[in-house]
């Protein structure tokens, strides 16, 4: 039988979450798998390509016109909905990441240096905030994702 912390657990995984400090971690985690993207040609294999010029303009936004939601999907995998605001406009994002950084960490704790690397579940248990996406303050295109996204 589960205890009511699992159950609190079990209830939060299923609800999105929206991260509210600590923003300028995540866009250098995604700056890495930009960077890295490019360097191997990887994101021209992409389904959809372009979304990978998305996720840069994730990584060079100023973290004060940034807006980060996920969604726990288990096994250390996340939906993303990135919603930047520039001068340009506002547009909104979404992917899967997959956190292979807490997996390593929690599947094989060395002490190796690379476990002490910030990552997604990181900020996921500790810098972001429940949100009801229905009475948030999210702009249409990135609630479009959110909804899309409900899974």
């Amino acid at each position: 039988m589960a205890t009511s912390t699992e159950k609190k657990k079990q209830t939060d995984r299923d609800l999105w979450r929206e991260l509210t400090t600590r923003k300028e971690e995540f866009s250098k985690i995604v700056k890495l798998l930009v960077e890295f993207d490019e360097k191997t040609g990887r994101y021209l294999k992409y389904n959809h390509p372009e979304t990978h010029y998305m996720r840069r303009a994730v990584a060079a936004c100023d973290p004060e016109n940034l807006r980060i939601f996920l969604k726990s999907l288990g096994g250390f995998v996340y939906s993303v909905v990135a919603e930047v605001k520039s001068a340009a406009g506002l547009t909104a994002t979404a992917w899967v990441h997959e956190d292979g950084i807490r997996e390593e960490r929690e599947g094989c704790d060395t002490g190796h240096p690379v476990h002490q690397i910030v990552c997604v579940t990181d900020l996921f248990e500790a810098d972001s905030q429940t949100i009801d996406v229905v009475h948030s303050c999210v702009s249409q295109p990135a609630a479009d994702l959110l909804a899309e996204r409900g899974e």
